[in-house]
């Protein structure tokens, strides 16, 4: 039948985002080892995504469960002995999980020994398929989560789970708002720089199972992503602190000047103007070089803090939960990096208001002289319209003196031809009239040119 409608180029791909990255069906006795890698470069991304999809095309097509540009899932070897392996690429960082289906009680007598044997058969079965990890494209390693989860009773004490965890005080609680799972760990590293994490269960559904161990990954993965501005936030504490000082000092000498200087002296503000601007150079420069950087931290806490309210935690009695540790520990760093960004932000707010009032009274200063300057050159025009009318007057006189004369030498010829001349009384008669006729003239020219 003939399509009426036609969909939108990328509404597929929009559409199968929902299911980009599916919980892994997990058995009741699982091991997750996660580790997440910072990608520092375009160089590292590309050769991480190269050798991934050598190693999807080494494989047999039924081993590849899952397949998207930013996540590959691989069936490594079949049950009994299950290994995944799931890759998945994000903005700043990337992740290596292994998923290993069976038996866990090793683990018991050595945590650390046991994942590494576990990382070596792994490696191994990379090198038999011809494509090993590229060091080069897998290093800065920020987050590694070793994850067990195995069936087993509840437990009341966290001293019966210690020895697992080399004597360190634990954390735990039941999750999933029932008594049936239960998460313990300490948040330590081990020799192998993996944090340990503990889920025993009295029965979970599969995709519960992995369920949980995502939230657990990614609590870790996105507390150590949020950490990275903690630095960023130290090194700016003093600097912050001393142009806040230069703020400060620049507002007090603003303040003392309008007060006391007069409204024409124009070099104290432009030092001023010098100094704030200055300033906020500076402090846009901090912004750009770590605003960015608070700004996903902020972004991974807020994950961190929805992956355990996911996790339904309840206490256990006498042991700490997850999200207590996190709030009395994890949220003290938090509240550092916002209140250093919000610091940035609120300095420059400041310098802007305060170089937009210095800006304003320039110029309110630069009008007022403009006005006196005007009001100068419109004095002026008058002294030179007085002084030209005067002129004017004098020419006048001038002019009349002039034509009088001319015409009293005509008389004066037509007398000695014998023409019998009044030459007195034509010169008394030539005065006014040649006088208003030159007036009149001026008047004239006057009006043309006001007119033009």
């Amino acid at each position: 039948m003939h399509q009426l409608v036609q969909d939108y180029s990328q509404r597929s791909s929009l559409h199968h985002e929902l299911h980009a990255r599916p919980p892994i069906a997990l058995w009741p006795e699982e091991r997750v080892c996660s580790q997440a890698f910072l990608v520092s470069g375009q160089e590292e991304r590309e050769m991480q995504v190269h050798w991934i999809n050598q190693l999807m095309a080494s494989t047999p097509e039924a081993s590849r469960l899952a397949s998207s540009p930013g996540y590959k899932l691989i069936q490594m070897a079949e049950p009994p002995a299950r290994l995944l392996l799931r890759w998945e690429l994000h903005g700043e960082f990337s992740t290596l999980c292994l998923f290993c289906q069976a038996s866990t009680k090793d683990h018991n007598h050595d945590w650390s020994t046991s994942r590494q044997l576990l990382l070596q058969d792994f490696q191994l079965l990379l090198n038999n398929l011809g494509h090993p990890i590229p060091k080069n494209g897998f290093q800065n390693r920020i987050a590694a989560t070793d994850l067990v989860i195995r069936p087993g009773p509840r437990v009341e004490d966290a001293a019966a789970l210690s020895p697992l965890f080399s004597g360190n005080t634990l954390i735990g609680s039941s999750i999933l708002g029932s008594l049936n799972a239960q998460v313990w760990t300490d948040l330590q590293l081990d020799s192998g720089g993996f944090v340990r994490l503990l889920v025993q269960h009295q029965g979970i559904g599969s995709r519960q199972a992995g369920r949980v161990a995502q939230r657990l990954i990614d609590t870790d993965t996105y507390r150590m992503m949020s950490m990275l501005s903690l630095p960023h936030a130290k090194s700016l504490s003093e600097p912050l602190k001393r142009a806040e000082n230069e703020l400060s000092h620049w507002a007090n000498e603003m303040a003392q000047h309008q007060a006391s200087q007069p409204e024409n002296e124009a070099t104290p503000h432009e030092q001023l103007l010098n100094g704030l601007s200055s300033l906020a150079s500076k402090v846009e420069d901090w912004i750009s070089m770590h605003g960015l950087r608070f700004t996903a931290s902020e972004a991974y806490s807020e994950l961190v803090r929805r992956a355990l309210t996911e996790l339904k935690e309840t206490p256990i009695t006498g042991v700490q939960t997850l999200s207590e540790f996190m709030d009395r520990r994890f949220e003290p760093a938090m509240r550092t990096c916002r209140w250093t960004q919000r610091r940035l932000r609120e300095l420059s707010d400041r310098v802007s208001r305060m170089t937009q009032i210095l800006r304003t009274r320039i110029e309110f200063m630069t009008e007022r002289q403009n006005q006196a300057l005007l009001a100068s050159m419109n004095r002026r025009a008058q002294m030179q319209l007085k002084l030209q009318q005067t002129v004017e007057g004098l020419s006048l006189v001038v002019l009349t003196y002039y034509s009088v004369g001319i015409i009293q030498y005509l008389a004066k010829g037509a007398r000695e031809m014998g023409v019998a001349v009044p030459i007195d009384l034509i010169t008394a008669v030539a005065v006014p009239i040649i006088a208003i006729a030159l007036l009149l003239a001026l008047r004239q020219a006057r009006k043309r040119f006001s007119v033009d």
